[in-house]
């Protein structure tokens, strides 16, 4: 990007530049979260008008924390932006001229961006041999890395597949659409039938929101008990996510997430005219976290790794 359309994007004053940068890298097709969130900080990088190297580091920081800040923002983004700096700057004492630095920033940035865009195509190359033909998939809502797989697995056999509709995002309704424009048999059901369906598959198939060091993930709500099911059912449960959604993170318990509640009006209240009774609450956790015990595989651009191996993968990438 140019310095004129970087100059373009700081039209509204009123928010941090870096979030500005965001949405519009997100808007832009095909593009990750984990991309945008990337060429954002990099585009930072562009604009700052730091002349040291600590400078530089404290404005990165600041809009690692504005990101961090965005209701949408996946739970991984704190240790994408850490891994962001240790991988742009790993080679910034080997450079006496801060303006000549600050261009291989700039440079390691947009490969940094690059490798995180291409992530999808290494990760669906991976996964797809593990698609069985003839066989059907069990997944839920909208993933860009499961569409991946199972449209790169759809162009060597055939297959169907079973997508539950993440209420009340209803993302599985975009995935079923995507899929069915490949050429793919999608069968549409409600996350409530996921265990009267589990019989029917060969294996189940799911995104992340986050790959945390125990080799377990964070993932929209209702990832858990799908997983719990196809384990009681002996069925395989893969993930396909990109290695720039692990994070330095150990839950060991769902009360151990930050709480992230959906913005959509809960069910319970929908069509409601009178207040609700004092005694009655609604709850929407938009995500749940799945011990690594129910995941048979992780489909990574790094990989097809254990959950176990995880933690290894983590040192290297933060060493």
């Amino acid at each position: 990007m140019s310095e004129h359309s970087g100059q373009h994007l700081c039209t509204d004053r009123a928010e941090p530049h870096v979030l500005i940068a965001y949405s519009s890298f997100l808007q832009q097709e095909p593009t990750s979260v984990c991309a945008a969130a990337i060429k954002a900080l990099t585009e930072d990088i562009r604009r700052s008008e730091a002349t040291t190297m600590m400078g530089l580091r404290n404005e990165l920081r600041q809009a690692g924390e504005a990101l961090r800040g965005r209701p949408d923002a996946p739970i991984s983004i704190a240790s994408l932006c850490e891994l962001f700096v240790r991988f742009v700057t790993r080679t910034a004492l080997d450079v006496s001229d801060f303006d000549a630095c600050k261009r291989l920033l700039i440079e390691r940035g947009e490969m940094f961006a690059n490798t995180a865009q291409t992530a999808r195509t290494t990760v669906a190359q991976l996964g797809a041999p593990f698609v069985p033909a003839g066989g059907v998939v069990l997944t839920m809502g909208y993933s860009r890395m499961v569409s991946g797989v199972l449209t790169a697995a759809a162009t060597s056999h055939h297959f169907s597949v079973i997508v539950a509709e993440s209420h009340p995002h209803g993302g599985g309704h975009a995935m079923a659409a995507e899929l069915a424009a490949a050429g793919v048999p999608v069968t549409m059901i409600e996350d409530a039938a996921v265990a009267c369906t589990m019989s029917r598959c060969q294996m189940v198939l799911c995104g992340a929101e986050a790959v945390v060091e125990s080799g377990g993930i964070i993932s929209r709500t209702g990832t858990y008990q799908m997983a719990i099911v196809a384990a009681a059912s002996k069925k395989p449960f893969y993930v396909a996510a990109e290695s720039t959604k692990f994070a330095r993170m150990f839950p060991l318990s769902q009360q151990d997430l930050p709480e992230h509640e959906s913005v959509r009006e809960h069910a319970a209240f929908v069509g409601r005219t009178d207040p609700p009774p004092p005694t009655l609450k609604a709850e929407k956790p938009s995500r749940d976290y799945t011990p690594p015990c129910y995941i048979t595989m992780i489909f990574t651009d790094l990989g097809v790794l254990t959950p176990s191996a995880v933690s290894d993968e983590l040192i290297k990438l933060f060493t």
